[in-house]
């Protein structure tokens, strides 16, 4: 493919504002950009990529990396527009798509294979579960998931693993020597097989940067260092890129430190903030002219922003025209506030706005889900951004389970959820019991049946176990039975099975104050099932791209005119866990921050004083009320 070196022909004056054309002509040695929201900053690296190749830097002296796979495909496509120079030999990708192309080209320097194999998420996990069924009291385990999370966050952080369990997962305390062990073994499974993970790449092209000869001869190959998103980096990768950059110091990361929000997956806002101190001589070059907002947005988003400590300040400001106040709506139940939101947004569809213009934001998932009944029975189209909706998930489904069985004793689908989640129960002992439902017409028959097959003592407990709380869960009071279906059984199962068990509880609290809104079990059921009706039903029509529900983390980089951003209650956003770590409830802000700054021309944001299923009374968050009042409206819905 053609890489020649391009003339010089690009009219950079016209192309880029001053705060970008600076950038691209003057970021030689170590640069810190910082990039605001909406500013440009693909841009930036882009015509900077340009640049370069114009003054006859070949593209195999330049490493850009990015985030995403397709963000490098995007960029090398632009660049090649530009330039009409397809940059060839450019080294562009992800850290991992990167660092794997390395340790192909020098594997003998880290004692790797050449052919190594990179395991993918499941693969990994089904290693694990292997090493963890080789050992005794295996029940005692998480899920190897959550074991590989931690090992993952190990890796990434550079920190021990008994680091990571302390202050990241404290409830498997007890189990950091098993762990530990874990972690050996699986080690020693990979090298022997010649595998490794994504977490391995990271590792390995770490070693192979500091190795004195080779880590030289890397660096000197790419004499200029291009970073995307570097408020997003975690810890292993900022070492990665101060090994790239020591022989020559050409580094250009460029970020904002007021969207790091991934802690959650080891990203740390430290590597952006402390970049003049790892590189001593850097320069700092800031993008604050946006594309995206109205004046009126930028100024509730940078009255957010301005209360955290940790931070380079920056104010953000708008080449669009006035427009009209952002919206801060109170409401009473969550459900006031779905019927709100629901009934606005099919107001704005009826004004012609396209619903792909739309998009509704919130912290945790199961903010969404009052939401999505209001949408489904005034048929507005929806999909959920990254995951499944609220009634579509596999814990919601397994709790409904229990009293889909109380309706229908006769529910297959029912018992066998319940019979897969059960110790002790595989596919084979799951087809006797089910095939006892026949001759059998209540719960007693029913354990009568069950006890002539002698099942293992496994098996017989978990049986017990379902017959039980089925027999002690009423009808007529649908939330203090799901309350007493956690505590005798599902929590532990959720504990063990999902890494992410916190949000999840989370949500099957919000499953509790839906069912108070119903009079009966039936109409409960008849309700969650329709919600999976209608969006098989929606899938159908092509006529219109539906509006997008997303939480804040899955939005980041997206944008649309109107964003309603819900459920910013004092109990809810900022996250409870957060009231007591001040580093914790700065990103918090910067969460919401990251929320605002999507909007483009109108944003409402919505909270209710009071919680169904708990006696508190709830307040506006503490964020609202940092807002001076003349930033924005305030209208009451409740």
């Amino acid at each position: 493919m053609n890489s020649r070196i391009i003339p010089a022909s690009i009219d950079y004056s016209n192309q880029l504002n001053p705060e970008q054309l600076q950038i691209v002509k003057e970021a030689e040695g170590p640069c810190l950009v910082l990039a605001g929201a909406g500013s440009g900053k693909t841009r930036v690296l882009v015509y900077r990529v340009c640049y370069l190749m114009e003054r006859g830097v070949p593209p195999s002296s330049i490493m850009l990396v990015t985030f995403t796979n397709k963000a490098a495909r995007e960029m090398i496509g632009r660049i090649e527009r530009i330039t009409g120079a397809y940059p060839g030999n450019l080294y562009a990708g992800t850290f991992h798509h990167v660092g794997n192309r390395l340790l192909r080209t020098y594997p003998e320097e880290v004692n790797i294979q050449p052919n190594f194999t990179i395991l993918d998420e499941e693969d990994s996990c089904s290693l694990i579960k292997e090493i963890v069924g080789d050992l005794r009291n295996r029940e005692d385990f998480p899920n190897p998931g959550k074991i590989k999370n931690v090992l993952s966050l190990s890796a990434n952080t550079d920190e021990s693993i008994k680091e990571v369990i302390e202050t990241r997962t404290p409830v498997y305390s007890n189990l950091i020597p098993h762990i530990e062990m874990i972690s050996r073994e699986y080690q020693k499974r990979k090298n022997r097989s010649n595998l490794l993970d994504f977490d391995d790449i990271l590792l390995y092209w770490h070693r192979l940067m500091k190795n004195e000869n080779v880590g030289s001869k890397i660096s000197g190959q790419f004499r200029y260092i291009l970073v995307d998103e570097y408020h997003d980096t975690n810890r292993i990768q900022s070492m990665v890129l101060y090994q790239l950059a020591r022989t020559h110091g050409n580094i250009t990361a460029v970020g904002d430190d007021a969207q790091s929000i991934y802690s959650f997956r080891g990203a740390t806002i430290n590597n952006i903030l402390d970049f003049p101190r790892m590189y001593p001589n850097a320069r700092t070059f800031y993008l604050k002219t946006n594309y995206r907002s109205t004046p009126q947005i930028l100024k509730l988003a940078n009255s957010i922003i301005s209360q955290n400590r940790l931070q380079f300040h920056k104010n953000l400001r708008s080449v669009r025209e006035n427009g009209i106040k952002p919206v801060v709506v109170k409401c009473y139940y969550s459900r006031d506030e779905a019927a709100f939101v629901s009934q606005r947004i099919l107001h704005l569809l009826e004004s012609g706005i396209k619903p792909s213009d739309i998009g509704i934001l919130f912290r945790s998932r199961y903010q969404s889900a009052q939401l999505e009944i209001e949408m489904n029975k005034l048929r507005i189209p929806y999909i959920m951004r990254g995951g499944l909706r609220f009634f579509e998930q596999a814990h919601i489904k397994d709790v409904l389970a229990f009293f889909r069985i109380m309706v229908n004793f006769n529910d297959r689908l029912a018992w066998k959820r319940l019979f897969s989640i059960s110790p002790g129960i595989g596919e084979k002992t799951s087809g006797i019991l089910l095939g006892k439902l026949d001759g059998a017409g209540n719960l007693k028959e029913y354990a009568r049946l069950v006890e002539s097959e002698k099942p293992s003592s496994r098996a017989k407990q978990s049986i017990e176990n379902i017959l039980t709380i089925l027999e002690s869960l009423r009808e007529e009071d649908i939330s203090s039975s799901i309350e007493s279906l956690m505590t005798k059984f599902y929590m532990g199962y959720l504990e063990k099975q999902y890494k992410d068990f916190t949000e999840r509880k989370e949500d099957i609290e919000m499953l509790k104050s839906i069912s108070l809104s119903y009079g009966s079990l039936a109409d409960f059921l008849s309700e969650s099932s329709l919600q999976e009706y209608s969006r098989g039903e929606q899938s159908q029509s092509t006529e219109r791209i539906p509006v997008i529900l997303s939480t804040i983390h899955q939005a980041k980089g997206l944008e649309w005119k109107i964003v309603f951003v819900i459920g910013v209650s004092g109990n809810h956003f900022p996250h409870p866990y957060s009231r007591s770590d001040s580093k914790a409830l700065e990103e918090e802000r910067r969460i919401f921050y990251v929320a605002v700054t999507r909007a483009k021309e109108d944003i409402y944001i919505s909270y209710h004083v009071r919680d169904i299923f708990g006696p508190l009374l709830n307040r506006k968050s503490v964020f609202i009320e940092n807002i001076p009042g003349h930033v924005f409206e305030e209208w009451d819905f409740s």
